[in-house]
């Protein structure tokens, strides 16, 4: 399916997460780079090999991390827009949540997660601009006309006892 304006939202937070998992696997790795040459400025062997196990634990996690990202580099192919485009119905609920950075009382940043939970019990998740939260679950609406919208308690203590409690009474499940 192409991106259509239903999906562009989604489109481009999917987008926005490859960046940054890119990003930070590359930190990694530059880490895992500094770590190695600090083996050699090193002037005791027990400061030697403390460089030498972050070396290779970030080297490691940066090359399974980067082989992770690029597995999915086309959005096309990330499993969350699979699920929208290709199996809405499985999905059941959907929320957001608000997560705010604030040391000191000082707000830094703040971003949303928006959370597709699945009829299997599974989850999706992807971080999202606060002020693209509620444009996202707009769109996300008439793709997902079964699927339960927002958080509340009940609605968490539901999934748990049976997540086809969520679906929608106004819309009828396949058999």
């Amino acid at each position: 399916m192409s991106k259509s304006d239903d999906f562009i939202l989604l489109y481009h937070a999917l987008r926005r997460e490859r960046h940054l998992k890119l990003l930070a696997t590359m930190l990694m790795l530059f880490g895992g780079i500094t770590f190695m040459v600090l083996i050699f400025l090193a002037n005791t062997v027990s400061l030697s090999l403390v460089c030498a196990l972050a070396s290779m634990s970030l080297i490691v996690l940066g090359f399974k991390f980067l082989y992770d990202t690029l597995t999915v580099w086309q959005t096309e192919k990330h499993p969350l827009w699979q699920q929208v485009t290709q199996h809405p119905k499985d999905i059941v609920w959907v929320y957001s949540k608000v997560v705010e950075t604030s040391p000191y009382g000082l707000q830094v940043s703040g971003h949303a997660v928006m959370y597709f939970k699945l009829i299997d019990g599974g989850e999706w998740n992807i971080s999202i601009s606060r002020r693209q939260v509620q444009a996202l679950s707009e769109s996300l609406n008439p793709v997902l006309p079964h699927a339960t919208f927002g958080y509340s308690v009940e609605r968490a203590q539901w999934y748990v006892v049976d997540p086809h409690l969520l679906i929608r009474d106004s819309y009828e499940v396949e058999s």
